[in-house]
């Protein structure tokens, strides 16, 4: 039962919600029903919601002290009072939505031929969505909506007005344009990652009308615009005039909005920075913490623990370590509780690793088991490197075999089994070099070597390091 929409639901809604939602609840229009309100009574006077405080036999024997215990009665009650619930909420934006409250009036009234309270209806919605400051979607949306049903009720019997068609013309091409662009931008990342194919007819034509166009002028378009050609295109140029807009006009997008655009600009600068240009370095970073900050990448009170882990990787690179222990410790209790520790240690491990403290390093990463397979293949080849670094050669070899076994073993993981195959032949010629390097004199790792620099890094010090007798391992 606590698994329920019925308690998502109630979990979902703030205090004044809850408040609203009890005299909902007790209103005899909207429920008859005394086993309802004694459901939500249930729910409500938990101190503590959760596996154990709520069940459907508590429940049962709440409701019902004297009866033997029934789950269709029990399960049917759940489903009419979710169905209640979801009643109040549809109730409850529709108060707080202005013009759909206007929407559905005025198509009650003209259904019921009651034209001039229709008309007024209208008439007062636009008015208020014309009052709105912030020009985003929805204001464009509403106005052309509204623009709409106000000429279907007033060119019924009058044929010389412009009811006010202009402003919804132009409302609607405002939004059109909007959407066309943001549909092209999740595409584009979707056909990065899979094949995937979407007929966007009106891409090209909104493409080419726009440069030069007065339509520029009104950021929600120009914004994605840019990041439009930042995703398709790597407009470099494109980049720098959404930043600058972006931070000017957050208040026009949705936090959900705000999530798109800002996830599309990091994975842009991520690419570049993965071609060792140091500034997109620079910003990814940047952008990570202003969006996590902001409250724009965390959701529901929660950090993506990719994108935790991403902005410490990148923090890591840009040897940025008093923000990142700084960051660790700031927003580690916002990861899900199911991936914490794992986040936590997989992520500290990286962290202590680069700032040379190696076997403290190691002793987290032999101390876990990774839930995510991408991860456990990471920990397990960092524990690699450990080793080598630290030439305990003996313990190396041991877990480079147990390594090339389970990458071996390891299915459904894409190319990360190519990357972590090739990894392993280039860990075994690094061991070669170290007994044998006499016979490595001219030898380089070829540039598809996956994580070439550090390999790179250690044939030099192998190079430039008399042999020397290996240092007793330690157990791990």
């Amino acid at each position: 039962m606590f698994d329920s929409k019925l308690i998502s639901i109630y979990l979902a809604l703030d205090i004044e919600e809850k408040r609203k939602l009890r005299k909902w609840l007790n209103s005899d229009f909207v429920n008859q029903n005394e086993d309802i309100l004694l459901l939500f009574k249930f729910i409500d006077s938990r101190k503590k919601l959760n596996e154990k405080s709520v069940t459907k036999l508590k429940l049962h024997n709440f409701l019902y002290p004297d009866a033997p215990y029934n789950d269709l009665r029990i399960r049917h009650l759940l489903w009419l009072t979710t169905e209640v619930f979801e009643s109040f909420i549809v109730y409850l934006n529709t108060e707080k939505e202005s013009s759909l409250r206007g929407k559905i009036l005025s198509k009650f009234y003209t259904e019921k031929g009651l034209l001039s309270y229709s008309n007024k209806i209208i008439e007062k919605a636009i008015d208020n969505a014309k009052a709105v400051k912030i020009q985003n979607t929805e204001y464009f949306r509403n106005i052309y909506d509204l623009g709409a049903i106000y000429y279907d009720i007033n060119s019924r019997n009058n044929r010389t007005q412009d009811f006010k068609i202009n402003e919804s013309i132009d409302s609607f091409t405002v939004y059109t344009i909007v959407e066309v662009l943001k549909s092209a931008c999740i595409v584009n990342t979707i056909q990065k990652v899979m094949e995937f194919e979407a007929q966007q007819y009106l891409l090209q034509p909104v493409l080419a009308l726009l440069p030069g166009s007065p339509l520029m002028q009104i950021p929600l378009v120009r914004i994605y615009y840019n990041i439009y050609q930042v995703a398709a295109n790597e407009d470099n140029q494109a980049f720098e005039l959404f930043l600058k807009d972006i931070k000017e006009n957050e208040a026009l997008f949705t936090k959900q909005d705000l999530n798109g655009l800002y996830r599309t600009a990091i994975n842009f600068c991520i690419k570049k920075s993965n071609q060792n240009i140091e500034y997109y370095t620079q910003k990814t970073f940047e952008l990570y913490v202003y969006a996590i900050e902001s409250e724009i990448l965390i959701e529901n009170n929660e950090i993506n623990r990719f994108i935790f882990t991403n902005t410490i990787a990148v923090g890591i690179k840009l040897k940025e370590f008093e923000k990142i222990e700084a960051f660790i410790k700031k927003y580690s209790t916002y990861i899900n509780e199911s991936y914490r520790k794992n986040t936590i240690d997989y992520n500290t491990a990286k962290l202590i690793y680069a700032q040379k403290q190696h076997h403290k390093a190691l002793k987290i990463l032999l101390t876990n088991e990774f839930k995510d397979t991408i991860w456990n293949l990471n920990s397990k080849y960092l524990v690699l490197k450990i080793l080598f670094e630290t030439r305990e050669t003996e313990q190396f070899e041991i877990h480079l075999k147990a390594f090339k076994i389970y990458v071996k073993r390891i299915s459904n993981i894409g190319y990360h089994k190519t990357y972590f195959a090739n990894a392993s032949k280039a860990l075994t010629i690094l061991m070669n070099v170290y007994k044998k390097p006499e016979k490595f004199g001219d030898f380089l790792f070829p540039a598809d070597t996956p994580d070439k620099d550090w390999f790179e890094n250690e044939l030099t010090i192998l190079k430039a390091t008399p042999i020397k007798k290996a240092p007793t391992n330690r157990s791990y």
